[in-house]
């Protein structure tokens, strides 16, 4: 059972890998705005009969205390900006150095997680967020030879 968890993060590597060259093409005629605006209008469209059959989730989001919603408001900013900001890296530099790039993020999770949350930090992840930090400096390096 523990095996097909991993499922759910591969399946997601897998459709970013096919999103990234989707966006590439859309953002060929639109800008990152104007698709973020249609992206983020077709995702409400699209979620809000799936929140209505589960009520639950409306309830408890209400019932959240205010740290909750305070941290729901910030994570939905920094979506947005994240969202524009890697739209607009695909049209300039390409899905594929656009996405090189954005793939050290797992460094920046174990930062922000280690100073703002208090977590602990071990040496196989801080040594992995370099690699992954370094292997994306290497390709971007080499990638106009």
């Amino acid at each position: 059972m523990k095996v097909f968890v991993f499922l759910y993060p591969i399946g997601a590597a897998i459709s970013w890998g096919l999103i990234y060259n989707i966006d590439q093409k859309i953002l060929s005629k639109l800008s990152p705005l104007s698709f973020l605006f249609v992206y983020f209008l077709l995702g409400t469209i699209l979620t809000l009969p799936i929140l209505f059959v589960n009520y639950q989730e409306i309830r408890s989001l209400s019932s959240s205390d205010s740290n909750n919603l305070w941290l729901i408001l910030i994570s939905t900013a920094l979506v947005v900006i994240a969202s524009f900001l890697i739209l607009s890296g695909v049209k300039i530099l390409g899905a594929p150095t656009a996405s090189i790039l954005e793939i050290v993020y797992p460094l920046f999770v174990t930062i922000f997680g280690f100073f703002i949350f208090k977590e602990s930090i071990s040496w196989y992840f801080a040594l992995g967020g370099l690699l992954i930090f370094a292997g994306s400096a290497i390709v971007i390096g080499t990638a106009g030879r």
